[in-house]
């Protein structure tokens, strides 16, 4: 399949050049999975969505933004789905940063204790070339162990618990 591009406009009045990752479509709308491309023709990484409508000529046009957060969490599960399909061996999720980008995180290592009742997980940007952060969290997990919701961690019995499990992958 060849690579397929559109571009939308800015705020600015400037052109935004995104690729085409994946397209599907709900009982109403067709929304279009997409990465931001540079002037170099490099990807940002990043993945975001639109929905979009065909013209004639079958090409994508009237690109609006994802406004409700169903459209939102169908989006994901359909971007999580792909991960899961098309990467066997990564695990994935998004998280809304406190600007509400989506940001897309790789699962790094999941445990679960018997002692507090719950699962938890190690997890980084994925975004980034290496890892400069690993973050935890006690989760709440799907069907198929997808992530369905992050947890804090806030009793410091428990932080210990983490603590010793992330030595001790340390050492192996």
């Amino acid at each position: 399949m060849d690579e397929q591009y559109f571009s939308v406009q800015l705020e600015d009045g400037s052109e935004q050049k995104c690729k085409v990752l994946f397209t599907f479509d709900s009982d109403e709308n067709s929304y279009v999975l997409y990465s931001l491309v540079d002037g170099n023709n490099e990807e940002s990484g990043e993945i975001s969505a639109l929905k979009y409508e065909l013209d004639e000529n079958g090409e994508m046009t009237n690109f609006t933004s994802i406004e409700t957060d169903e459209e939102w969490d169908m989006v994901d599960e359909v971007m999580n789905t792909l991960i899961a399909e098309f990467d066997g061996q990564e695990d994935f999720f998004t998280i809304s940063s406190e600007d509400d980008e989506e940001i897309v995180c790789e699962v790094l290592h999941r445990f679960k204790s018997e002692k507090f009742n719950k699962s938890y997980i190690l997890y980084a940007y994925a975004d980034l070339d290496q890892i400069n952060e690993i973050f935890a969290a006690a989760y709440i997990p799907g069907e198929k162990g997808e992530v369905l919701e992050l947890l804090p961690i806030e009793e410091e019995e428990e932080w210990q618990y983490v603590e010793n499990e992330l030595a001790s992958l340390n050492k192996e």
